[in-house]
C-alpha cells in the first residue's frame, strides 16, 4: 500500500514540474504590445517610372503639389529619393506642367485643393484628409506627350530653316536699296529712292512677298512655342 502511495506521489510530482516548464515555454513566446510603437509607420514610398523609391517627404510633396498651379508651364519640382533596396540616392528634377490623378480620375485646375479655385475654402482640410487616405503615389511619363512634343520641335526646326532663308534674302535686297530698314515689326522703310531703283518694282514687290513669309514663319513658330508649353510630360498618380 505504501508502495502504491509513493509511486502516486512521483506522479503528481511529475505532473507537476510539466505544467509549470510549459507555463514558462508559454511566457516566452508572447509579446508584450505595451512595449510595441503601434503609431510607427514604413517610410512612404513612390513608384518612379516603374521603379520603388523611399520618399521620405512624400506627404508634403503632395499637399505642396496640390497647393500649387500644377498647370502651368513654369511649374518646378525637385526632390530627393532613396532606392528602395540599394539605398542609393537619386535627385529628381522636372519643369513644366503636369498631368494629376486622383483615384483615376484626372484632376481639374480648379478643384478644391488648391487656394486658386473660388471653392478654396477649407481646402488644407481636404489636403490632409486625401493625404491620410494616400496607398500609393506613380509618378510617370505621358508617351503621348512626348511624342507630340518631338514631332512640334522637328517642325519648328523646318520652319526656323525657312525663316533663316528668308532673312538671307531680304539682306540681299537690302544691298540694292539706299537705306533699306527691317526693324523688329519687319515694317520696312524706303527712303530716297532714285529714279532707277524706282524701276525695280519688280524687286519691291518681291520684298513684300518676303515679308508676309517671313511674318508669318513667325507666327507659326510661337503658335508652336504655346502648343510645347501647354504639353503634360509627366502624370502623377494619387491612390
Amino acid at each position: 500500500m505504501k508502495l502504491y502511495k509513493y509511486i502516486f506521489l512521483l506522479i503528481l510530482i511529475s505532473l507537476s514540474f510539466s505544467n509549470a516548464q510549459t507555463d514558462e515555454n508559454v511566457e516566452g513566446t508572447k509579446i508584450d504590445l505595451k512595449n510595441v510603437d503601434v503609431d510607427t509607420k514604413a517610410l512612404p514610398t513612390l513608384l518612379l517610372f516603374g521603379k520603388q523609391y523611399t520618399f521620405r517627404e512624400r506627404d508634403e510633396f503632395i499637399r505642396g503639389l496640390l497647393g500649387s498651379q500644377f498647370y502651368f508651364k513654369d511649374l518646378v519640382i525637385s526632390f530627393q529619393l532613396e532606392e528602395f533596396y540599394t539605398k542609393k540616392l537619386y535627385q529628381f528634377e522636372h519643369k513644366g506642367k503636369v498631368s494629376i490623378y486622383i483615384k483615376l480620375k484626372k484632376l481639374p485646375t480648379r478643384n478644391i485643393y488648391n487656394s486658386f479655385s473660388p471653392t478654396h475654402i477649407n481646402t488644407h482640410l481636404h489636403r490632409d484628409k486625401l493625404i491620410n487616405s494616400i496607398q500609393s503615389v506613380t509618378i510617370d511619363s505621358i508617351q503621348e506627350g512626348i511624342i507630340k512634343r518631338k514631332t512640334l520641335l522637328s517642325e519648328k526646326t523646318e520652319l526656323n530653316n525657312q525663316l533663316f532663308d528668308t532673312e538671307a534674302s531680304l539682306d540681299k535686297y537690302k544691298e540694292v536699296y539706299d537705306n533699306l530698314i527691317l526693324d523688329e515689326g519687319l515694317d520696312i522703310y524706303l527712303k530716297r529712292l532714285s529714279d532707277r531703283k524706282f524701276k525695280q518694282l519688280k524687286g519691291l514687290e518681291k520684298v513684300s512677298t518676303l515679308q508676309k513669309n517671313y511674318r508669318s514663319l513667325k507666327r507659326r513658330i510661337s503658335r508652336i512655342d504655346r502648343d510645347i508649353d501647354n504639353i503634360s510630360l509627366l502624370v502623377i498618380s494619387i491612390n
